[in-house]
């Protein structure tokens, strides 16, 4: 092979190797982009909006010992995507209350730290009182009640006297809103309920106990027909809107009468007669006697001492 085809063979090579590197370098370069084509944001820009969309929390910067009172040093903000509920937005709203328990430094500040009282005491009224009733499946009207229910509180009483046996039946509380119902409380008096068990046991509990909101003067109407005999409770229609009603009045402490702390008994809880009183026996006294001897001296009659 001669000098002529070697320098032939190598000018073709040497093409050949010009042509894939023009080739590789238009593969490796990026697209230009389209017309209208969204654009890729810079991570600053991203940043930016990513703040925009973030909703301000008020947090506890260190250690709060329950009782204390909060200053400005005490708090933090916090950028979060979803506030929580009853979360503050601005410091100042927090700064001079007083926290009623123990607050770790990073948890977010709420209504229930700063404001004295539960769930249970912030969902009842100035007039009322929460009492709990055991029920199960029959006294819970088949288990389906829910906190923010109201209900009707019935009494079934079976009086045995002997070969006589007396039963009766009647509305002890009428319309009475029901708080909690197992694990499940009401935190606001519309109804909006949560469950106040373990969320990670999803075993489901039957429910043994219910509070409910009494007026204060039937407290112990309840508690009475609670140990006299079984309860009912009798739901009532959400269409009877009693929760409006009882905030434009007492509908409910006038159908149980003035208001009263004379202690209540049995019978006049279920409206039973009492027995008739044993007429009085009247006494007579005996005329007195007075001591000595009495002589007879024809018609007369004298008493002499001996």
């Amino acid at each position: 092979m001669n000098s002529k085809v070697l320098m032939v063979f190598a000018g073709l090579l040497l093409l050949c190797a010009g042509v894939v590197g023009y080739l590789g370098l238009k593969v490796g370069k990026p697209a230009a982009p389209l017309a209208g084509a969204p654009q890729e944001m810079a991570p600053a820009a991203l940043g930016e909006a990513d703040k925009l969309q973030r909703t301000p929390v008020v947090m506890a910067a260190r250690d709060l010992p329950a009782l204390a009172v909060i200053s400005k040093d005490d708090l933090s903000i916090e950028l979060l995507r979803t506030a929580p509920a009853g979360s503050y937005p601005k410091p100042e709203s927090l700064i001079g209350q007083r926290v009623w328990v123990a607050v770790p430094a990073g948890s977010i500040l709420s209504a229930a730290v700063v404001e004295p009282g539960g769930p249970l005491a912030r969902t009842i009224r100035p007039n009322e009182r929460a009492m709990a009733i055991a029920v199960d499946e029959v006294i819970g009207g088949g288990g389906f009640v829910l906190p923010g229910d109201y209900v009707d509180v019935m009494l079934f009483v079976q009086d045995q006297q002997g070969t006589e046996r007396n039963i009766s039946a009647q509305v002890v509380l009428p319309g009475v809103r029901v708080l909690t119902y197992g694990e499940q409380i009401a935190v606001s008096a519309d109804g909006q309920a949560r469950n106040a068990g373990d969320p990670k046991d999803k075993t489901p509990r039957p429910p043994r106990t219910a509070v409910l909101a009494v007026p204060a003067e039937a407290a112990a109407r309840l508690m009475l027909a609670a140990q006299a005999g079984s309860l009912r409770l009798a739901v009532r229609s959400k269409d009877e809107k009693l929760y409006e009603k009882a905030e434009e009045g007492g509908y409910l402490q006038a159908s149980l009468g003035p208001p009263s702390s004379q202690p209540i008994t049995l019978e006049q809880l279920i409206g039973k007669p009492r027995p008739n009183a044993a007429p009085a026996v009247r006494q007579v006294s005996a005329p007195a006697v007075s001591s000595g001897v009495v002589v007879y001296r024809g018609t007369e009659v004298s008493r002499e001492a001996h």
